[in-house]
Parts: structure tokens; sequence; C-alpha cells
């Protein structure tokens, strides 16, 4: 003890006569009482007379025996019998008595004397001119808590470790080291034996790491551990650890598979139960390199998921379950041989199981098991229905085919599918066919194919989607800190002209409050369609939306894909479908037409049935949003009221935007950062918009921006279209302003509001203004889209359907002949739903619009000279000059109308 005066007082607490009783009760001897007190046969000699008494004088206990004389406390009794020093006998009682020592001893003082001398004076060292820093001191105690020797373990800047093993020798006031041949002498012990050697007296399981470190990490959270101070074994070890139950954990990499397979070997021999735990997971923090069991917890993994492990875990020498080797799975049976009994293997199987996989499907209650088994020959995943892999014999041999034998028969079969039950299922993996963000449990979170992350940032991977629209990870994916989201908001803002940015931005974000939108009575999103010349950078900005959403996968062309796999995306996810390549002139019209049909169905919410390959009917739901990126839009107004727009220029590029695009697209570190940013944006969303706080929104962002008044010529989806992309503008300038950013700095909200409405009159509302034309005016603009047509046999040619007269004034059709082309053209351009207005209507129609030349019926033709086709007097076709009827209109009223073939922009009138 520090003193005399610490070592009576820990003493005085167990000098009591129960104290005495209970260590002589612990040494088998058997007490007596009579009137006089205890009693018994003394140990100290041959006693065949009890003579040995137990009496308490002054609260302190003392034995005497009358036969031999001797006599003393607790203390006394423990050096007498065990032939050790006082100090030890006093840890030997409180370790019997189960108390805590608090008291330090001389030997403590020494050691820390020691520590604290390293840690002043060696506490850096050079080495192969590097410098290492002093990590950590551990020192290897023998049963009697006597340091035997040392190990100390240093670190460079670079990770690299250093460590010096040397032995103890005590001096007055610590200890130094010892040489080399001192610690060659000196005995090898197990680290922490006091506390294991408990561990073993009491048949509990003890852990058997790689390093000491490991070793103070599972002694922190009360699990007895141990391990080795060099890769040599020491028989000393065989006898610390016989009637030993160990949990071998490994770390991850070669070395520590080495370090493994050298272990469990030796294990296998002294112990009497061993499990060995491989961590799942642990490939997966940092690099994956070389980590271990401190690694696994701090990476927020607990002890109680640490004890499941081991609970789940194989005693792989325990005879009375099944076990395996490299021939396969066996039973332990006793056979009589020559009257003798002797243990005796009985195979199941011809294979080993490695691990196995079990995914159930939330959605549709599929249970997939994935074997991994391993024969001498070969290894390989099998994968079946976990509902019916073990019911039948037959059925589990026809999944292991031709390469793996089950001998067993039925029973054994279902012994087989208890113990994997038991041991094997390293991952219990719930699944969804559907991903996005989604209600489970009563929490919305995001599924994604590789794991769901959670309201409260976790990403768990044991639930994720099977489907592979997307691939989003959130695995070690940290949200930004102020500074990096401050660089990121001024590339994102910057990458090509406001009007582009604040619209592609605004509804591409959007799209991830598709789930809350499709749960609502508010309308649908619309449609994104991000439109340009080829080298404009569309296809860069769809890539910038897609890490906006952490998806690294690349755009989906339509080109490649069938009418079926698009309507099974739209099904199979709540987050933005983003279709690359959508070029119309380059894909046949049924693609485009299927694809209109798409889109129709998105924005409304239809559903779709299909026959499947077994000819039964398939329900699909249109649950996805969508994000198209192309050359040209659909000329459709359906669709474009449905959409919003943005068309991309080469000169849109500002030097300052093709630097924020190279930094976004094509760096590391802008892609890193956009995925970063996206789980703070889910984040918002996951905790913001529940409990009917959308709608609210919705509304809000109505209002706020007057948008019902700024587009009062529009119908209501082009007012859902501005609240939307503004709604999602205003997420991704929230989502800054929480990590720390002044958006003020870089958008103003007003500005960006009325930027939206500016762009969708002028690309989605000029563009669909033909729902506020009468069917005549439609019909003349059809007509003018007929002079370039590549069709020569619809074709219209000036001179000979129509004519500007010389007066510059008036323009002449000749309506009867222009209608035979029109027939046609609606025929094979045409949809099915579009119908040709009669002829005779379309004159009465016209006859009374602005559009005539004169109000007197008389006057509403004049004959025009102009070519007609005619054969010549070989037979062959030839243009002469005649007069001809036609019907007169004002050019000037004429050119309000989208006439610009007929009548080119840069025409004039004279």
């Amino acid at each position: 003890m520090e003193n005399k005066d610490t070592f009576k007082n820990a003493v005085d607490e167990i000098r009591s006569l129960n104290c005495l009783i209970s260590i002589m009760q612990n040494y088998n001897m058997n007490l007596k009482k009579d009137n006089s007190g205890y009693y018994t046969n003394c140990v100290f000699h041959n006693d065949k007379t009890p003579s040995l008494r137990l009496s308490d004088k002054g609260n302190r206990a003392i034995y005497h025996c009358f036969g031999c004389g001797e006599q003393g406390d607790i203390i006394n009794f423990i050096c007498k019998m065990e032939n050790i020093d006082n100090i030890t006998a006093l840890r030997k009682a409180y370790d019997i008595l189960g108390r805590e020592l608090k008291y330090s001893t001389i030997n403590d003082n020494k050691v820390e004397n020691f520590k604290n001398f390293i840690k002043t004076n060696q506490s850096t060292i050079i080495k192969n001119k590097e410098t290492y820093n002093l990590e950590e001191i551990y020192i290897y105690f023998d049963e009697d808590k006597k340091p035997l020797y040392c190990k100390i373990k240093y670190k460079n800047l670079f990770g690299k470790k250093h460590f010096i093993t040397k032995s103890l020798i005590e001096m007055d006031i610590g200890y130094k080291y010892g040489d080399h041949k001192y610690f060659e002498q000196c005995k090898k012990v197990l680290y922490n034996l006091l506390e294991i050697k408990k561990a073993i007296s009491k048949d509990d399981w003890i852990f058997f790491v790689e390093g000491e470190k490991d070793v103070e990490t599972l002694s922190k959270i009360n699990l007895p551990a141990t391990t080795i101070c060099t890769k040599k074994w020491k028989s000393s070890y065989d006898e610390d650890l016989k009637n030993a139950k160990v949990i071998f954990i490994g770390d991850s990499g070669r070395s520590g598979q080495e370090f493994k397979n050298f272990i469990v070997e030796k294990l296998k021999k002294c112990c009497k139960g061993l499990k060995i735990i491989d961590l799942p997971g642990l490939e997966n923090i940092g690099d994956g390199k070389n980590k271990d069991v401190t690694d696994w917890l701090e990476s927020g993994k607990t002890s109680k998921e640490l004890l499941q492990i081991v609970k789940k875990s194989l005693n792989i020498l325990d005879k009375n379950t099944l076990q395996q080797d490299e021939d396969g799975i066996y039973e332990v049976i006793d056979k009589i041989e020559n009257e003798e009994v002797k243990e005796s293997r009985r195979y199941l199987t011809n294979f080993q199981i490695i691990d196995v996989t079990l995914y159930r499907n939330e959605d549709n209650k599929d249970q997939i098991i994935k074997l991994n088994i391993k024969s001498n020959h070969r290894q390989s995943i099998i994968e079946a229905d976990a509902r019916l892999c073990f019911s039948d014999l037959k059925i589990f041999r026809r999944y292991l085919g031709i390469d793996y034998i089950f001998y067993g028969e039925i029973q054994d079969l279902t012994k087989l599918h208890q113990w994997i039950i038991n041991y094997f299922i390293k991952e219990d993996i719930s699944i969804f066919t559907r991903s996005g963000i989604r209600k489970i449990n009563d929490e919305y979170v995001l599924v994604t194919n590789k794991g769901t992350l959670k309201s409260n940032g976790e990403f768990d991977i044991t639930r994720k989607s099977i489907n592979t629209i997307h691939n989003i990870d959130f695995t070690n994916l940290d949200i930004l800190n102020k500074d990096e989201a401050e660089i990121l908001s001024k590339y994102l803002f910057n990458f090509n002209s406001k009007e582009n940015i604040y619209n592609t931005l605004g509804l591409g974000a959007a799209n991830i409050l598709n789930t809350f939108a499709r749960e609502s009575s508010m309308n649908n999103l619309p449609i994104l369609q991000d439109l340009g010349e080829s080298k404009s950078g569309k296809s860069k900005v769809l890539k910038i939306l897609r890490l906006l959403f952490n998806d690294t996968n690349p755009g989906i062309s339509l080109s490649v894909l069938t009418d079926f796999e698009l309507l099974k995306y739209f099904d199979e996810t709540y987050l933005p479908v983003f279709l690359d390549e959508v070029n119309i002139s380059k894909v046949d019209n049924c693609k485009i037409n299927f694809l209109s049909n798409h889109i129709r169905a998105i924005v409304e919410g239809y559903e779709n049935t299909k026959v499947t390959e077994n000819s039964t009917l398939q329900k699909f739901t249109y649950n996805a949003s969508l994000i198209i990126s192309g050359d040209e839009e659909i000329q459709e107004t359906a669709i474009k009221s449905r959409s919003n727009i943005v068309w991309y220029t080469r000169s849109d590029f500002t030097r300052e935007g093709k630097e924020s695009v190279e930094f976004l697209c094509n760096s590391e570190d802008g892609s890193n950062l956009l995925r970063r940013f996206s789980k703070s944006l889910y984040l918002r969303v996951l905790n913001y918009y529940i409990d009917g706080a959308f709608d609210n929104e919705y509304l809000v962002t109505r209002f706020k921006y007057d948008f019902d008044e700024k587009l009062y010529l529009s119908n209501s989806t082009e007012i859902n279209t501005a609240i939307y992309t503004m709604m999602g503008l205003e997420l991704i300038y929230n989502t800054f302003e929480s990590l720390g950013v002044n958006m003020n700095n870089i958008i103003n909200l007003e500005e960006a509001s009325n930027i939206i409405i500016n762009n969708l009159k002028c690309n989605v509302l000029e563009e669909s203004q033909n729902e506020f034309k009468s069917d005549y005016e439609k019909l003349l603009e059809d007509i003018n889209n007929l002079i370039y047509i590549p069709d020569r046999k619809i074709r219209l040619e000036e001179n000979v359907h129509y004519r500007i007269l010389p007066d510059n004034i008036h323009i002449a059709f000749d309506f009867k002949s222009i209608y035979d082309k029109l027939n046609n053209y609606y025929k094979q351009y045409k949809n099915d739903s579009e119908k040709l207005l009669n002829y005779n209507t379309f004159i009465k129609m016209i006859s009374k619009s602005e559009y005539i030349a004169d109000l007197d019926p008389k006057k509403h033709y004049r004959a025009v000279k102009i070519k007609t086709l005619v054969e010549d007097k070989n037979g062959l076709p030839d243009y002469i000059i005649k007069h001809k009827m036609m019907f007169i209109l004002k050019i000037d009223k004429v050119k309000k109308l989208e006439m610009d073939n007929i009548l080119p922009i840069d025409y004039n009138e004279g």
C-alpha cells in the first residue's frame, strides 16, 4: 500500500468474522458452531480432532489452533495458505469476497511512475528519420499483478505504427527496461490476465482480439478480453486458457486473416468453447483496411449489437450441434467399436456454409435466401425462395444443382434449416420494390438501393430497395460545413443564365416532394424538360440534377427503353426518372406516342395494366415524376402545358458558367459537395414536409408570389408549374441557409419568381396559345407547317397552292387543293384524337373572321394567276400559268398567327 494506514484501512473493511468464515469456506473448510463459537479441523497440521477456533476480539476476527499454535487474522490465513505476501493476500481476499479494492499498492504507484517517465521523456522517438508520437503504454501483469513486461505503441503522422516491447525490472520508485535476454527469460502471460482468470472461473465467455487497444475498448464496456504481445504462442497460454470459452474477433485485411488462422488453431486445442466472429460491415469502415472491433464500435455500433452477434455465432467446439469442415456439414455421433465408444462424423452435405443473407420484401412479402456455400471444388451463391427452399428434399436439391450434395433425410433438412437460422444469417435485410420517400412504420424515410435514410440522419443498410433505377448511397457521407456550403452555392447558381438556373434547379429540386404531392389534394408535379441544341450543356445540367438527388447512375436513354421498361420505372420509384437523349426526330412515332401517354399519366396520377409473360394482369401505378433532357420538345399542347420547358443554347454559357459546370460535373470535389448537399435536402424534406405542412407550403407559395394574378391568361396547369418550381427553389434556398450560407447575397426570391413566370410565358404559354385559338386558326397554322414538310406528296408550294398578291396587302389560298394535302397530313402525322375540321365548316368560319379581305361574300374569292399542273404533249407533268378563283385574306392579320413559313418574319409588306 501507499503506507501502513491505507493497508490497515483496507484490512479493516474485511476483518469481520463473517468475512473470515467466507474465506475459510472458499478453501473447503467445514466450520461448525457450539456455545463457544465456530471451530474446525486445522489445515496447517494433521488435525484428527477439531482444534482450530475462531473468535471476534475488538471487531477483529482471528483464528487460533490449540494443536499446532497457528494463529492470525484473515490476511495471515491467506498468506499461510498461498505462501504469498500481505499485499497479494489482501488482493486475493477482496477477489474471493467479490469486493473492489480501492486502495493503491506500491506496485501500482511504481507502474504509474514508470508510465509518467515514458510520457515525459520518451513521448516521441525518431526511427528511419521519421517522428513517431507516443500513443499508449500497455503493461502485462502476472496473476499476482506483478508487472512483467510492457508494450509501448507509437504512431507517425501518416498512421504508421511502431511498437517497443521490453521486460520490466523493479526499482525503488518504479521500473526500468530489461535487456533482450531478460525479456526472453521472463514468463509470458496473456494481457489482462487477472480479469480473464476471474471470467474463466465463473464459466463466462471471454474475448480474444488482435491488439491491446481492443482489449481496453472491450473492458470499458465490461466485456473481459485478452490478447498476446507477439505472434508467438507459448505453452503457458494453454494453461491459462484451460476450460475457457473464447470468442475470437479478428481485424480486417490480410494480416488480420493470418492472425485469425494462427490463433484459432491454437485455441481449438486448449479451450472448451470457441466462437469466431466476423463483424458485419467492418470492411466498409473508412478504407476498410486493418479495421478492428474498436473501429467497429466507434462507427456507432453498440455492445448490445456485439452481444447479439455473439449469441448468433456457432460454438465450433460444441459436439451437440452441427459442425462443418472443408468436407462438408456433419454431426458428431457415438459409435461402438470393440466395446469402446468412439466419436464419429456423419456428413449431411459435401459443402460448408460461408454465410447466408435473407431478404424480406416488405412490399409483396416475398422472402429470398442467398446461401454462400463452398465445396472442395467450387464456391457459389445459391438464391432460393426462402418459403419453399427447406420444405422438401427435392426442392432443396434442385436449388443446389449438380455441384452440391445433400445426403440427409427430411429431418436432417429441418435440422439444417434451424442451424442456418441460429448461426449463419449474416444479414437479415428488409427490401422494398419501390424506392424514394415513403412512409414506413409511421415515419417518412428515403428508401434507396443502398439503404434507408431516416429523418435523424441515420443510414440503415439493412433496409433497401431492389430496383436499380437510381444509385443512391449515403454511407460515410457527411453534411456540408458552412465553408463548403458557401463554395457549392456560388457554383450551383452560376452554371448558366438566371432563367435557366432558377427554372431547372427549382422544378428539379421540387421533385423531392413528389411523394407528398401525390398524397395531398394538390395537383401533381409537372414535367421538367431541359432542351437545347447539341453541346449546349443540357446533359451536364441533367448530371447536376442527378447529383442533387445523390444519384450516381447515368441518365436513362429513351432510345434503348421499351414501353414496358419505362412503365416499370414509373411504378417502382417515387423519385424522378431522369430521361436523357429524348431526340424527337430520331425516335419513331410509336415511342413518342408512348412517352406522351406516360407524361399525361404521370401528371394526372393514372394507373396502367399490362399482361405479363405468364398471361396474368399486372397493375402499374405512376408513382415517379419525370425529368427530360433532349434536343426538341414534343409538339403537343397537352404535354407542353404539363411541363416547365427550359431551353439551353451554347451562347448561354459564359466563362464563369463553364467553370461552374466543370467543377460540379467533372471534378471529384464538386460532385462530392453536391452529393453531400443532397443529404441536407432530403433531411429537410423528411423533417419538415409532414403533418400537412406540404399542403400549407403549396398554398403559401401560390399566394405569396401572386401566381394567379401574374398568370391570369393561364389555366391551373401553368400556375401549378410555377408553384412547384418556386417551392423547389425555396427548398434549396432554405437548406443552404440552414448550413450557414447567407442566400440573400446569391438570389433574390421575388426576382426569381418573376423570372420563372417569364420563362413559362415564353416557353410554355406562347407555345400553347393554341388553346385560345379557334379551330380555323389552328388549321391555318397547320397549313403553314406544310410548306417545308419533307413529304413531297403533302408539301405545299408557293404560286401553286397560295400566292402573295402584288399589292403586298393580300394573300390568296386555294383551300380546295390544300384540303386534299391536309387530309393526308392528319392521317399520317396527327393523333387519332385530332380531327380535321370539315371543309365547308372551315370556309364558313373564316368567312366571318377578321382575316377575310372583304366582308362582302362576293369579294371573298378573286381570280389569281397561279401555276397549274398539267400533262404536256409527251405525257409528262408540267406547269402552266392560268387564272384560278382563290380565297383572299389580309396579310397583316394572318401574320398574327404562326405563319412564318408562308410569311417569313423578315417579310416587308412594302
